[in-house]
Order: C-alpha cells, then structure tokens, then sequence
C-alpha cells in the first residue's frame, strides 16, 4: 500500500509517503503554511524524491483539524483537487491524534496542544500503549489554566501550543510536566499516513462530502457575524 499523508493544519505543512508501511520519504516547511502553493511544493518534492506518480497512490490522508483555519481550508482544497484528478480515496485523521503519535512509544498519558490564539490552546489527551493510542478525551478549545488543572498525573506534552505556553505550563504542573525528550523523526504528515494505514479498509471514501473540517471553535468572522445579528435583533 502506497499512502500519501499531508497536513497543512499547523504552520509546519508537512507532506509523508508511507510505502508498505513504512515511511520512505517526508518534507516540511519552517515558514506559515496558509499558502497552497508551499503544500503542492511539498508534494512534488516528495513524489520526486520518491519515484512515484500520483496515479501510483492507492490513497490519500488529510489532517483536518483543529488547527489553523486557513490552513485547513487550504489542505482540504488541494485534497479535493488531487481527489478530482485521481479518483483515489481518502481518509481523514485528527491534527491532535497525529500529533499525539509523536510522543510513542509510551507508557504515560500524552497531552497534545496546539496554540488556538485567543489566548486558548487546542488540546486532546491520550494513552499510549506502546503504538496504540487510547483517546481519553474529545478535542477541545480550552484556556492554559483550566488544561493545567485537568492534569493529575505525570504527562508528556506535544506540539507548538509549547512554544506559547510551554513554560507556563511548566511552572504549573511542575512534576506532572514532561516534554518531549527528543523531536521526532516523523513529521506530524508522515504520524497521520500511520494512523491511516490502521484504518485505510474500513474507513476510505471517494464521497468528497466526506472531507470536513474540524474547527472546534468558530471562526472569528463567524463570531463577528453572530455580533452582528445580535446587535441588529437587539439582543
């Protein structure tokens, strides 16, 4: 099975290919991701890096959310046109789960973060098992405090919601924080090809309908479109 991977949901777009379940090549970018010229780089780069054509792929994985709301918007576009010109399916996996996957193997629960702005963090908790990740909680908008005060236990934290609120947190959780020893050598594109591959038969789809979002929260001009409504209703 030839999978290819890719997540534009943080600022750090990255693009996998996973060959017979093993990740053969994956590039990522240092720079904002909001562009979908960056993303269609990264995939040439790694279908020529790895001697494959499109037409080769028996699929596709998208993270779709949380995370930048641009970001995603950009991910799902180009997914849908590489969908339209392939017929191939997809699947979709959750940014907190792929990220999540990083911190294995483990025996400690895992927290994975995401900056969500609005002085809030992107967050979901999870139990590993050696590879296997056990969600222990849904994905959620939440404050740094109100994560901190969910922590009970020795955890270990993932992702750029620490490069915020990292040292807070630390100095909050004191021993029940633990950060990620060592980066990983799989990018958060090459993590989602993994999760997929476990469930690419039961879960792949050519139904384009089926490519959505997880936002979570609204987005600012949703919010500021509600204001609006209310104050016109006087509300």
């Amino acid at each position: 099975m030839i999978l290819m991977g890719i997540d534009s949901s943080i600022p750090q777009a990255s693009v996998a290919l996973l060959k017979d379940g093993e990740i053969r090549n994956q590039a990522e970018v240092d720079t904002n991701a909001t562009a979908s010229n960056q993303v269609l780089f990264l995939i040439d780069k790694v279908l020529t890096s790895s001697s494959v054509g499109l037409q080769d792929l028996d699929g596709f994985c998208l993270t779709t959310g949380p995370g930048s709301f641009t970001g995603l918007r950009v991910g799902a576009s180009i997914l849908k046109g590489l969908l339209l010109a392939t017929s191939k399916p997809f699947v979709r996996i959750d940014t907190l789960e792929a990220l999540a996957l990083q911190a294995m193997p483990t025996g400690n629960r895992i927290c994975a973060i995401l900056d969500a702005r609005k002085k809030e963090v992107y967050t979901a908790s999870f139990c590993g098992n050696g590879y296997i990740l056990e969600r222990l909680t849904p994905d959620r908008a939440l404050t740094p405090s109100q994560l901190c005060q969910e922590i009970k236990e020795p955890t270990i934290f993932v992702g750029t919601g620490l490069n915020s609120y990292g040292p807070f947190l630390r100095s909050q959780l004191g021993g029940n924080f633990i950060p990620t020893q060592n980066k990983c050598a799989d990018t958060v594109a090459a993590c989602a090809a993994r999760l997929a591959q476990n469930c690419f038969e039961n879960k792949k789809t050519t139904n384009l309908d089926e490519l959505t979002i997880k936002y979570v929260r609204k987005s600012e001009a949703e919010l500021k479109f509600n204001e609006k409504n209310l104050q016109k209703r006087g509300i």
